[in-house]
């Protein structure tokens, strides 16, 4: 990989002292940018945010629970040059709970019916993108976002690769029956061509509370 890179955080409204963490490695290196938000707004308005504030020729995106290894960035960087807008990573081996998985099925489905998503391309939260298709996907002002189905929304060149995915050690999923069912029926509403004049571009998508840079 190069030398010359940046780390994004972007603090989602924690209630714990993991800004207070934030900072002291940004002190350390101010090669890690720290961003607060003013509340919750949810993982995707926060990788939304991170987004806007990217400026890397490529841009990985991953969750803060280290199930998938930093050393796999090197495969995803790899494989983009070869000439792609966007890389996903796929767990060569799942540890997901049941409602996960359901939903990254259910998720799919949608994907395929409603948007330009290739049916043999999985989707996953670990992935690679170029500055060009992160800055198409910054222009999008849906209050509800969900960055996968606002990429698809665009024509892209996209791949899968196999890597590698951890047990999680720490804390847990959120996913739930109900949280999945009002998820897909955000999704439907918000991303299909038929009902697009319903999408909400009202609320923003983030607000920002401190930001150091």
């Amino acid at each position: 990989l190069t030398k010359k890179h940046e780390i994004i955080l972007v603090d989602d409204g924690s209630t714990d002292n993991s800004y207070a963490k934030m900072c002291t490695l940004h002190s350390f290196d101010s090669r890690v940018k720290i961003i607060r938000l003013k509340k919750n707004y949810g993982q995707q308005n926060a990788i939304m945010c991170g987004l806007h504030y990217a400026l890397g020729d490529f841009i990985v995106i991953m969750d803060d629970d280290i199930q998938n290894p930093p050393e796999e960035i090197e495969n995803l960087f790899l494989k983009i040059i070869e000439g792609y807008d966007l890389v996903y990573g796929i767990p060569d081996r799942k540890y997901y709970n049941f409602y996960r998985f359901l939903g990254s099925q259910m998720r799919d489905f949608l994907f395929n019916i409603m948007l330009n998503k290739p049916k043999s391309i999985k989707v996953s939260s670990f992935r690679i993108m170029s500055r060009n298709l992160a800055q198409e996907i910054i222009k999008d002002k849906t209050s509800f976002v969900y960055i996968s189905a606002i990429t698809f929304k665009k024509k892209v060149k996209v791949a899968n690769i196999s890597v590698a995915h951890a047990k999680r050690e720490y804390g847990g999923s959120n996913y739930s029956f109900v949280k999945l069912i009002k998820l897909f029926l955000n999704i439907f509403v918000n991303y299909s061509p038929l009902l697009s004049g319903f999408a909400d571009k009202l609320h923003p998508q983030f607000e920002i509370a401190d930001i150091k840079q």
